[in-house]
């Protein structure tokens, strides 16, 4: 009996505790945004300190550097050189293998994009990113294999 009641007692702690520190870090946390720039005054655009897909694509609309920055987030765990993830996709940088894909021509690699080929899913992973965004893309990888 003594030892059944020890052992309530101490998953009751565990509890009370577990549940202490969730209501501690909520109500630290309940108002957390991006820093403001040091010396800025008023209304500020605050810079966004997480990653959300499609935010992330919709703040790269007229960006000269969309396509690499879509490659870094979206393409570089297999394509990278090297890849995080082998799966023998062609790598940047691999002018044979990026070469008899630029001959295939821009429309077919689009079609190979969207639809998906091999391991790649549709969009590249990216279901967020515009055709536009992934040709320009598609052009940034094609560029830096030359």
């Amino acid at each position: 009996m003594k030892k059944n009641l020890r052992v309530a007692w101490i998953i009751g702690a565990l509890i009370v505790s577990g549940l202490s520190g969730f209501f501690i870090s909520l109500t630290l946390h309940s108002g957390d945004t991006a820093p403001r720039p040091s010396g800025v005054t008023g209304s500020v655009q605050l810079i966004e300190t997480f990653h959300y897909p499609s935010t992330f694509v919709k703040q790269l609309k007229g960006d000269p550097d969309a396509g690499h920055k879509i490659f870094n987030q979206f393409c570089v765990s297999c394509h990278g050189n090297p890849p995080v993830i082998d799966i023998e996709a062609p790598r940047i940088h691999d002018k044979k293998a990026w070469k008899i894909r630029e001959k295939m021509g821009m429309q077919a690699l689009m079609k190979l994009t969207t639809t998906g080929v091999g391991a790649m899913p549709a969009r590249g992973g990216c279901f967020e990113c515009s055709d536009e965004q992934l040709r320009e893309t598609i052009q940034y990888i094609l560029r830096e294999s030359r």
